[in-house]
């Protein structure tokens, strides 16, 4: 079985989808915006991504946060400072070296890191639900695939 391999897209097709880029990801700051702005002393979202190891009561090192946010090794560390200040998270031993730090959530942390996803959750599906079917289908698909394709560059 083959498959089709997508053909050369028109100028018109990459500046049309070039122009939706710019949209979506401006609509995605701009939520983000009104989300940290709304929400002084919650989470933000890249403090989520960089806690999402620690949910179910884990334990993580440094450099294992930092890869699940994206992040740099001193930009997790100047965040996980900034959520340890906050009581938000404890550094402890790691259980496989004691000579190496590993992060928890603290129950204050896993609360609100709790609420912050289900509320992350919410919003999304608010949106997810304003979208037929078919839509749904399509932008499961599509935003895999640009996925794929963005980890490939």
């Amino acid at each position: 079985m083959t498959t089709a391999r997508p053909t050369s897209p028109s100028t018109d097709s990459l500046e049309a989808l070039n122009g939706a880029w710019d949209e979506f990801f401006g609509a995605v700051r701009r939520a983000r915006g009104r989300a940290s702005q709304q929400h002084g002393s919650e989470l933000t979202l890249p403090q989520v991504h960089l806690l999402e190891p620690l949910a179910d009561g884990a334990s993580a090192r440094l450099g294992e946060l930092a890869e699940a946010a994206g992040v740099a090794a001193p930009t997790a560390s100047r965040m996980i400072d900034s959520l340890e200040r906050e009581g938000l998270v404890a550094r402890g031993s790691a259980d496989d070296d004691r000579r190496a730090i590993a992060v928890a959530l603290t129950p204050a942390g896993e609360d609100l890191y709790a609420r912050k996803r289900a509320e992350i959750q919410r919003k999304r599906n608010e949106v997810f639900g304003s979208l037929s079917e078919t839509e749904r289908e399509q932008a499961t698909h599509l935003l895999g695939r640009m996925a794929e394709l963005i980890d490939e560059l």
